[in-house]
């Protein structure tokens, strides 16, 4: 059995190698203070759930500058801070958007049929993107996002931990998002992925 590091030196070190089960120890030590935090910020368990999961995303997408981090609780407090006021500034202003949307053009007129089948081909490099995923992760995933299976359920499903089951979908949506970086359809991309991987 793999020791447990217990100093955050160890585990920033551990973690900018790559190394998933220091990840996996950062994610379980950490996910419970982000995500109450959060909530006591936005009042909104589904946006806390949001900023939690995107804090614990970055960290493993930029997980190669991880070991010059000085105080990781700190470091991730600051950064869920941020994602909070960014979020909630654009949640207002998208809404406005929307409204002002709904208001020139006929709603079955806002996606035309080119975009449409952008929309399929989208789908398509998804869907492709997700069997690459390692088999543990993309059980997560399809059980959480086809499913509609809640983490609590899943983990039941899986024989594994609630924390754990987080862990996956988070890791699944970072190599995700990676995939869909290299789309070229630009901004069509990011309100895909914005509906899809929520």
């Amino acid at each position: 059995m793999q020791k447990v590091p217990h100093s955050e030196s160890e585990l920033l070190r551990l973690l900018a190698s790559g190394d998933q089960h220091a990840y996996q120890v950062i994610f379980e030590r950490y996910w419970d203070p982000i995500y109450s935090t959060a909530l006591l910020l936005t009042k909104s368990p589904a946006l806390a759930e949001d900023v939690a999961q995107d804090v614990f995303t970055m960290i493993w997408e930029k997980r190669a500058g991880m070991a010059a981090v000085d105080k990781l609780e700190g470091f991730l407090f600051i950064t869920a801070r941020n994602m909070i006021y960014t979020k909630l500034r654009k949640l207002a202003s998208g809404q406005a958007y929307r409204q002002h949307i709904l208001h020139c053009f006929p709603e079955q007129e806002v996606v035309r049929a080119d975009e449409r089948a952008e929309f399929r081909e989208l789908e398509q490099t998804i869907l492709a993107a997700i069997q690459q995923l390692p088999p543990q992760q993309q059980k997560a995933f399809k059980l959480s996002r086809f499913e509609g299976m809640r983490h609590e359920e899943i983990a039941v499903t899986m024989g594994v931990s609630r924390i754990t089951i987080k862990s996956y979908i988070v890791q699944a949506i970072a190599t995700l998002r990676k995939a869909l970086g290299n789309h070229p359809s630009g901004a069509l991309v990011i309100l895909w992925a914005f509906l899809f991987l929520r």
